[in-house]
Parts: C-alpha cells; structure tokens; sequence
C-alpha cells in the first residue's frame, strides 16, 4: 500500500514548481558594448576581412550580436572567428550545435574531442573538431559561453542555462568558435587555434560582459 503521505509530497512540489514557472520571468541579456567593438588586434594577429550574413542566414541563426572576422599573424597565418550572442529576448534564437549545423552544410566529421587547459589563469573547456568537405578539411575549435564560464558541450551549456535563468532571470549565452585550414598538418592547425584562442580569450571574456 502506497503511503498517502507520498502523494502529499509530489503535489505540494507540483504546485511549487507550477508557481515558481508562473513568477519567474526571465529578462534579455544584453551585452555591455556591441560585439563590432571587438578588438582589430589580438596579440600579433590582425583583423584582415570582416563578413556581415545575409538575412536569411541571420533569420536561421537568429543571433542578439554576431561577429565574423578573418584574422591574419606576421607569419601569414590565418585563422577565422565567430562569436554569436543570444541574449534570451524574444527574437532571440537558441544556439545551433555545430554537431547539427556542419553536417548540415555539407561537412563530414573525421574526429572529435573535447579540449581543456588553462588560460590566463582561468579552466576553458573547449571542444575541437575535424571536417572535411570535398577538397577541404578543417579544423573548428569552438565553445560555449554563460556568462565567463567555457563548456565544450552541449549539455554544460543546457545546465548553465538552466541555472543562469534560476540564479540571475536571465539566459543569455554565447558561441566561440575558431577555425582554419587543416589540409596539411592538423597537429600544426590545432597549435594555430590554441594560440589564437589565448591571445583572444582575454577580449572574448570581456565581451561577453552583460
């Protein structure tokens, strides 16, 4: 015989959570400067394009803030960044997995695997990824962002959502990610990327300062 004190139990926190949902509101995150502020230079590399999406990429994307540059060392080397900010507004769109949206244009995964080291003495958690379409393969090394906080997956971002909106009313996120040319030496691209990423982790965190 089931206790009656247990169906006591489930309702009471049935109508706490019905409650809770009905007074929490959640309230856009925007950033503190917008993303075209981002720095022309990081470290020894220099902004050398900048791409502005059209609308029908942006409708899909649907970002608060997005930025799109080429950036170039004296060396020649190139590496590309994206950063887009969901400020979890209304017109706000959620962030895509790369782990949906490459595939989806055409790129196949060789490899994948998650990434963390130390960065101007803070943990990141990264993850790096290998396509290749047609004649071309890249490297992608991307994150996601709540608030300063890294997470290479998916699932860390979904929880630090979850508790950002909890904690603070808010959801706001973003996606970082890194990626370049890996045809001859991808040992050599992922040394590239890394970096980059800690040259540029220093803007990026103050960046996403809401």
């Amino acid at each position: 015989m089931i206790s009656w004190s247990r169906y006591v139990v489930v309702y009471v926190l049935l109508v706490a959570a019905a409650g809770y949902m009905s007074l929490h509101r959640e309230v856009p995150a925007p950033l503190a400067a917008p993303l075209s502020s981002f720095p022309a230079t990081v470290g020894p590399w220099r902004m050398v394009n900048q791409e502005y999406f059209n609308s029908a990429l942006l409708a899909v994307l649907r970002p608060s803030d997005y930025l799109s540059r080429r950036y170039k060392d004296s060396s020649g080397r190139t590496v590309d960044l994206y950063i887009g900010y969901h400020d979890g507004g209304q017109g706000s769109g959620p962030i895509h997995s790369p782990k949906n949206c490459l595939p989806g244009s055409g790129w196949f995964e060789i490899s994948s695997s998650p990434l963390d080291f130390v960065c101007q003495g803070q943990h990141v958690s990264l993850t790096q990824a290998l396509y290749r379409q047609g004649a071309r393969q890249e490297l992608f090394l991307y994150c996601f962002m709540v608030r300063d906080r890294t997470f290479g997956d998916e699932i860390g971002l979904k929880v630090a959502e979850i508790a950002n909106s909890i904690k603070n009313g808010q959801r706001g996120a973003s996606f970082v990610r890194i990626s370049l040319s890996a045809m001859d030496d991808p040992a050599q691209a992922l040394a590239t990327a890394e970096s980059f990423f800690t040259q540029a982790f220093p803007a990026i965190r103050a960046a996403m300062a809401s």
